[in-house]
């Protein structure tokens, strides 16, 4: 392969992407940890970029609406369990999800992948479906929300109305209020004992849900067709690493014991990229919330998006 350019690679700041940076059959890959916010703004707002870690939802909604400038490749960066991310304020007396129904319900975008998830669990778990619920959200959304729903656009952030009392929950993956002193936290998660159900979640579905993967703009990958195997193999072979090396388990007390179990629970590893028997579960999921929730307007195979020749790549540890 000869490739000379230096290929900037834009992705969260993660323990498993630390060695991707460097070398790679004659490819300088340059990882650049940035804040997703920023990152998901300039492509939605068509911006050039190279690879990118992106949301698997939205890239989904692009596809199907046409305006999509990029190919994903099935590497798996961002997953998170959905029933931990529904908050309250501490003094709330909500302790269950069956309220929904009659509660007013913020949250910070409508078509992001973590509220496509909850809505779908909300009505797979809880038979609640998502045109019962009076949704809240800032008009400065990434895309228009299908008219069944009974969202209202505000001015105000729904976080903040949450904790002045206008509002009786909010679903966010990462609240602000999440990054204050513990003593002077406002909101608390709706469901205290939401590990265990999301393990008991995993353990019944097989699914630790899906969220971001990793983009390549069309005109890089026209360029460069054999770099989506080699953006495969260094990050399968970066977090191959992170797992060795046991990153996360040595800084805090007991992580050590955790990490064993939690291993033991996701046969040795939380992440794994490729389309897999797992993965397949995992996204024909996802495929079937965006379409029973009026996101997109016809149901992808699997097979189709992704890039061709990721079918065969399979990680080898």
């Amino acid at each position: 392969m000869n490739i000379q350019n230096k290929i900037n690679i834009l992705g969260g700041d993660y323990e498993f992407t630390m060695s991707i940076s460097g070398m790679k059959n004659g490819i300088n890959l340059n990882y650049i940890p940035s804040k997703l916010p920023t990152i998901y703004k300039s492509i939605l707002n068509h911006e050039v970029f190279e690879v990118s870690e992106f949301s698997l939802s939205n890239f989904i909604m692009m596809r199907d609406r046409d305006i999509c400038k990029m190919v994903a490749l099935p590497i798996f960066v961002n997953r998170g369990f959905r029933h931990g991310i529904i908050w309250v304020r501490k003094d709330s007396e909500i302790e269950s999800l069956n309220d929904l129904k009659k509660l007013k319900v913020g949250i910070k975008d409508y078509s992001q992948t973590a509220a496509v998830w909850v809505r779908g669990i909300l009505h797979d778990e809880y038979g609640i479906h998502w045109s019962d619920i009076d949704w809240y959200a800032h008009r400065n959304q990434r895309f228009d929300a299908p008219k069944k729903a009974r969202l209202s656009l505000l001015d105000k952030d729904p976080e903040e109305m949450l904790i002045d009392g206008e509002l009786d929950v909010y679903i966010a993956p990462r609240p602000e209020d999440r990054l204050l002193d513990f003593d002077k936290r406002k909101l608390r998660p709706l469901l205290s004992n939401f590990i265990n159900i999301e393990k008991n979640y995993f353990n019944k579905t097989g699914i630790y849900p899906i969220n971001h993967c990793i983009m390549i703009h069309r005109e890089t990958y026209s360029k460069y067709p054999e770099l989506g195997y080699l953006l495969f193999k260094a990050y399968s072979d970066s977090k191959k690493a992170a797992l060795e090396r046991k990153i996360g388990s040595t800084l805090l007390p007991w992580a050590d014991k955790l990490w064993s179990d939690t291993m033991h629970i996701f046969e040795n590893d939380p992440y794994p990229h490729g389309l897999n028997k797992s993965n397949k579960n995992n996204i024909e999921k996802l495929l079937t919330y965006l379409f029973e929730q009026d996101l997109i307007s016809n149901k992808p195979a699997i097979e189709d998006i992704f890039v061709e020749e990721s079918l065969k790549w399979s990680e080898k540890f």
